[in-house]
């Protein structure tokens, strides 16, 4: 192979180029695997504990799947049918509708925060995790208020081994990936089996949620369900990249239902029914409980050391980006150091701003408001204004020469609909204080955020893009990739 292939392959693989379909590793299978082992996360047992404190298991089990059903399938549209195609990696997607600059500023706002957001919940969840296990070894009683300085020291430690990993490279983590993903699976029928053993399947399904916010049960079943549209359109940061190592549309698009989708339901359920049961939505505390010293300990060992995979799964995937969206200074700065620096945020939160975790599904759901806005914008412009036909030479081009440079490297049309799209989201519903409109119960605020977004950017780039010769909308690709397959 010539040094020009050896070249080529290298910013493939790096993002720095598109992959040929040749190139492409995952068929229908590997795509499933890959995505259930990021699905089948410690985070699960979060959201699912946060569903029981909306509605009892019989509402909660319908919430999960109806809610991720719907984030999935919009995030997938959204990410994955352009990278599978086209084998781009996402943020370089972004650049054909929010421009180069434009790009860069979702990155900071879907990545960065989303990413700092989770490393700090995360870190905590470890903390607690190892607070618990040594309660049940003094025979303690894990349902007694922890110390909160043992968490944040703990966490910060999580926060810590996390970046030493990262700083490693790729090859620790898919090993740690290749172990945690299917004893995860296991960990989850084990706790299942747990919990029917000391209740029937009939009686968990009649039993009432932990902490209902709202005498109207509608209202509480809506806001179960947004948390799920919300925990399925967190996917939006990371999907794409994924797709783009798949051999064609479909491979890159259906098996997120059987992945993402399979994989997350399968742990919010058993997250859902153990917080009904024991009465804690934390699953460092119903762990604890539900099989005495020996399960106790060993399940919570295993998800503070699975707590440490996730972090540096969601942390390598957020830096990758960086080479696209990042300045040549950024790209020059040492993979250690640049890995340490994005800890810092998150070890800020965990020291002063520990009651992220008590209210995770607030953070998540505010993520989400952001999240919508930017699926409903990536569907109106990929599928209705492009019609599926990107032009590659475009993407990979200088910004002063790219036909997507737009005004200055910013789309202002697809950043007034991202804001539009947002604002319509908190004003339908408010993730801080849940206050919401009669929409909201309607419709959820997930739907019509993306819909708003989607039709500003639709309706002002066909009134004025054209007209101002933004963006090559309605101009043929000079060039374009012949899909493997269609969808």
């Amino acid at each position: 192979m010539s040094t020009t292939k050896d070249d080529y392959r290298l910013a493939a693989e790096r993002g720095d180029a598109p992959l040929l379909p040749s190139e492409r590793l995952w068929g229908f299978w590997e795509f499933t695997y890959a995505n259930s082992a990021l699905a089948i996360a410690t985070w699960a047992f979060l959201i699912g504990g946060a569903v029981g404190l909306f509605v009892g298991p019989r509402e909660g089990i319908a919430a999960i799947v109806i809610g991720n059903i719907i984030g999935v399938s919009i995030t997938a549209l959204a990410t994955c049918v352009a990278t599978g195609r086209y084998g781009v990696e996402q943020f370089v997607f972004l650049r054909s509708m929010f421009g180069a600059n434009g790009a860069r500023l979702v990155y900071v706002l879907a990545v960065v925060f989303l990413t700092m957001g989770w490393l700090a919940v995360l870190g905590i969840m470890f903390g607690r995790s190892i607070d618990g296990l040594q309660t049940l070894v003094s025979g303690g009683d894990p349902t007694v208020p922890a110390s909160p300085l043992k968490i944040v020291i703990a966490a910060c430690g999580a926060i810590l081994l996390t970046w030493f990993v990262v700083a490693k490279g790729p090859t620790s983590i898919r090993f740690f990936n290749m172990i945690i993903a299917p004893a995860l699976v296991v960990l989850m029928f084990v706790m299942m089996a747990l919990i029917l053993s000391q209740h029937s399947f009939g009686e968990i399904l009649d039993m009432k949620p932990l902490a209902p916010p709202f005498e109207d049960g509608t209202a509480n079943f809506i806001i179960a369900i947004e948390v799920n549209i919300a925990a399925g359109m967190s996917w939006w940061p990371y999907l794409g990249n994924l797709a783009r190592l798949t051999r064609n549309e479909r491979v890159a698009t259906w098996p997120n239902f059987v992945g993402v989708f399979g994989a997350a339901v399968l742990g919010e359920i058993v997250g859902l029914m153990a917080a009904v049961a024991l009465g804690n939505a934390d699953p460092t505390i119903w762990m604890a409980q539900i099989g005495g010293l020996v399960v106790g300990v060993v399940a919570l060992g295993f998800v503070a050391f699975a707590n440490v995979t996730s972090m540096a799964n969601i942390l390598y995937t957020s830096l990758i980006g960086l080479r696209q969206v990042g300045t040549a200074g950024v790209r020059a700065i040492r993979w250690e150091t640049l890995t340490f620096l994005f800890c810092v945020a998150p070890l800020a939160l965990v020291m002063f701003a520990p009651g992220i975790y008590d209210g995770f599904f607030k953070f998540l759901v505010w993520t989400s408001a952001l999240n919508s806005a930017l699926a409903g914008i990536g569907i109106a412009d990929y599928f209705i204004l492009r019609r599926q036909q990107i032009d590659l030479r475009a993407l990979f081009a200088r910004p002063q020469d790219s036909a997507y440079r737009f005004w200055h490297g910013f789309n202002p049309i697809g950043l007034f609909a991202l804001a539009v799209g947002f604002l319509v989201y908190v004003g339908v519903f408010n993730p801080l204080s849940l206050e919401h409109t009669s929409l909201f119960v309607l419709l959820t605020a997930s739907i019509p955020s993306c819909l708003a977004a989607g039709l500003c950017h639709w309706g002002l780039t066909a009134a004025f893009a054209r007209r101002l010769g933004w963006g090559a909308y309605g101009e043929r690709p000079a060039v374009s990739a012949a899909p493997a397959a269609q969808l």
